[in-house]
């Protein structure tokens, strides 16, 4: 009976705190990264765009793909995204792991990363990291248990890993691992889905440009150095921050998980731990500094899948049962945090929706324009919504069709402009408010 409870308990407080975060993500428009897509496909067309981006900047093909399709459909696309990862995500850890382990593990990698505003609340973020580790998720629970391989055991993983390199890594040491265990061709179908899409992400130009902003690689023992000491404080940040969060899916996976073998506990740690030191090692021999926050949802899921096995792995539930339950809903009110966090969120967020979407449709009317943009919003989440120099709106403006698109007031090489706007600029307040 308590058992009974206590997952209808954690099945409700996740339940909710997803909800309101798919409430707040409709709410999500574009802002920083979300134009450069755009802007280079106005500019060189759907193929052309991809193929520019492909020679001056990122290898990662099928994010781009994705993302000059949402353009090209529209910005409304945005808002449905979370509630598109949402759903996938649930969907693909319920078939295996049922409905009080799904919802628990869902609210704790969505909610429970270290960067919500950008894995989650991001297109970029989730089109980069979040909705392929939703596709690999679903791959890795379809396969699993199988001997044959079919189609999808290619093409999934293709598709996933091209969307960044902190992904593919990921997607190659859970394939690697879990083939050297249990010898079964679906991962190593996976595998070299996921090793030629790394190939077609590293042979790209654009990397040898981006690579040329940041200083050479570092020496082997100051690399090993600087990773070891980023793991460890991966590790130990998660645990400070999330520790609680990660506390309710070890106890809903001692409750209500399948009971999982001694090898598929290894399997599943070594794979955490892996991840953790194959994504930060080109993190620090690229750009010289820890994997990006945002990128570190893909390993923090591994470790929320570690704390799961660990629970399943709990034995003489029976007898624990009771204390396991009561602690289960004690925790269960942090799901309840998070949602009255994020409604609070909601407020301002559909007053920045509401003030985007009238700023889009003056934008679509300004081709050719100078446009210079009064009470605009310094930043939306952790990033700079509009800059007060043109070279840092290009992608914005190019996206427009405009001649240029300044924050109030301008700037010029770092210094601020003194003079009159030029002939025919136009001025527009952001924020209509009195």
């Amino acid at each position: 009976m308590r058992t009974r409870a206590a997952a209808i308990t954690a099945e409700v407080t996740t339940a909710a705190a997803l909800a309101v975060l798919c409430l707040r993500g409709i709410y999500i428009r574009w802002f920083a990264d979300d134009y450069w897509i755009p802007g280079v496909t106005a500019i060189h067309g759907f193929w052309g765009g991809q193929a520019h981006w492909y020679r001056v900047w990122s290898g990662r093909y099928v994010c781009t793909f994705v993302m000059a399709v949402l353009a090209s459909m529209g910005s409304w696309t945005a808002a449905l995204l979370v509630t598109l990862t949402v759903i996938g995500m649930i969907a693909a850890l319920r078939a295996r792991l049922g409905w009080p382990l799904a919802l628990a593990m869902t609210w704790a990698i969505l909610l429970g990363t270290s960067d919500v505003p950008q894995s989650v609340l991001w297109q970029t973020g989730l089109t980069s990291y979040t909705i392929p580790l939703v596709a690999f998720a679903w791959w890795l629970g379809n396969a699993a248990g199988r001997e044959q391989w079919r189609w999808f055991d290619v093409v999934v993983p293709l598709a996933a890993g091209g969307c960044s390199e902190t992904g593919v890594l990921m997607q190659l040491v859970v394939c690697t691992i879990a083939f050297a265990a249990w010898r079964r061709k679906p991962m190593l179908a996976a595998f070299l889905g996921s090793l030629f899409s790394l190939a077609i992400m590293a042979a790209a130009p654009g990397n040898a440009v981006r690579k040329a902003a940041y200083p050479p690689i570092p020496p082997l023992s100051r690399l090993i150095e600087t990773t070891a000491g980023d793991a460890r404080a991966f590790f130990l940040d998660t645990f400070a921050a999330a520790g609680i969060v990660l506390l309710f899916v070890f106890l809903a996976s001692a409750l209500f998980a399948p009971r999982v073998s001694r090898r598929l506990l290894i399997v599943t740690l070594l794979c955490a731990v892996a991840c953790v030191f194959v994504t930060f090692t080109p993190a620090e021999a690229t750009i010289l500094m820890a994997l990006p926050q945002r990128a570190r949802i893909v390993p923090y899921a591994l470790l929320v899948a570690a704390v799961a096995a660990l629970g399943a792995a709990v034995p003489l539930r029976e007898r624990w049962s009771g204390p396991l339950a009561a602690a289960l809903m004690i925790t269960a009110i942090l799901p309840l945090i998070t949602a009255v966090q994020m409604v609070r969120e909601i407020p301002p967020a559909r007053t920045f929706a509401r003030g985007w979407d009238r700023f889009d449709a003056f934008l679509r009317t300004q081709r050719g324009r100078d446009v210079f943009v009064d009470r605009a919003p310094v930043t939306v989440g952790t990033l700079v919504f509009l800059a007060h120099e043109p070279i840092g709106n290009k992608y914005m403006s190019d996206r427009y069709g405009l001649h240029s698109l300044v924050r109030m007031p301008p700037y010029r090489d770092g210094r601020l402009a003194i003079g009159p706007l030029p002939k025919d600029a136009v001025r527009y307040q952001f924020d209509d408010s009195p």
